[in-house]
């Protein structure tokens, strides 16, 4: 029998849709030898032009200016202009596609799948497409797409805004739950955790958390740790943003100067990519509620609890 190709495709980003890649590629590898199917993984970068470099801007630095772009995203000029620019930026996936040759492209980055779903609609190509909506409750309606086959969404609020309001039929949406990445379910040991980070004693380890790019909100914290008198240790997760990392480290060597009691322990960690067994070495998750951060953030943070009881 020959076997079924599945193609996993993502942006080459740091952000949640490549997370959610993961996770979605890393179950299916499970599954291969029992489901007798391949499964390719590609990280293919968009061609968005400055789109890219604004987004990471207002992300990090002027986070209510999302809202405005939910509302515009509604409006069906802007989603004209998502459709011209989705051609541009075929060039890179298709030649993914052409070389791998798969029977289903799940794609994780709703640019690519616009651009995808074009391709397929012209007739060129014979594969079943399917996208991920990848936010679970702020919807944005440019993670539909009429052309494509299926559409993956985290709960009953995925099916109602692709069903209501973007005219989805409910035979294209397919309610999932939430893709967790294979290594937040590791069985991690909390105080080897704990160790490894630093902390030998029983103090309290809050984990501090933007997302993979980072966002500095989370420097406005920072003043408040001068006023701790007890026993702390802190954890900073600033992703990519090395604006706040920097501002961090200078924090901190502040800190070291004016407080010689030393009871606040400050790490920097920016990028973290062991990011499960951080989280079971912490006592408390404070951050950027992000669907990444709440459901990966939990798994390791339970295990690591049971570990130690």
């Amino acid at each position: 029998m020959v076997k079924k190709k599945i193609l996993v495709m993502t942006d080459h980003m740091p952000w949640g849709h490549r997370s959610i890649a993961r996770a979605i590629y890393g179950f299916l590898k499970t599954k291969e030898k029992e489901e007798n199917f391949e499964v390719y993984y590609a990280e293919v970068k968009s061609e968005m032009g400055i789109s890219n470099d604004i987004y990471q801007f207002s992300y990090r630095y002027l986070p209510l200016s999302s809202r405005i772009g939910r509302w515009m995203s509604y409006l069906p000029q802007i989603r004209k202009v998502i459709e011209e620019l989705s051609f541009t930026n075929l060039s890179a996936p298709k030649k993914v596609v052409q070389k791998i040759k798969p029977d289903l492209v799940i794609s994780t980055y709703w640019f690519h799948s616009h651009s995808l779903a074009g391709w397929k609609d012209r007739g060129d190509v014979n594969f079943k497409l399917w996208t991920v909506v990848a936010d679970p409750w702020t919807v944005l309606p440019v993670s539909y797409n009429s052309k494509i086959d299926m559409h993956l969404v985290y709960d009953q609020m995925g099916v109602d805004v692709g069903m209501k309001e973007c005219g989805i039929p409910k035979n294209k949406i397919l309610e999932t739950g939430w893709w967790t990445r294979p290594e937040m379910f590791g069985k991690f040991d909390r105080k080897e955790a704990r160790k490894k980070l630093g902390f030998s004693d029983d103090r309290q380890v809050v984990f501090v958390g933007g997302g993979s790019l980072g966002t500095n909100s989370l420097t406005k914290l920072l003043p408040a740790l001068m006023l701790i008198k007890g026993k702390v240790g802190f954890i900073f997760n600033t992703g990519t943003d090395k604006l706040a990392y920097n501002l961090v480290e200078q924090y901190t060597r502040l800190y070291k100067k004016l407080n010689k009691q030393g009871n606040v322990i400050i790490k920097n960690l920016g990028w973290i990519e062991n990011m499960g067994e951080v989280l079971a070495g912490v006592d408390i998750v404070f951050g950027k509620a992000g669907p990444n951060f709440l459901f990966d953030g939990q798994l390791p943070i339970l295990e690591g609890k049971k570990t130690e009881t």
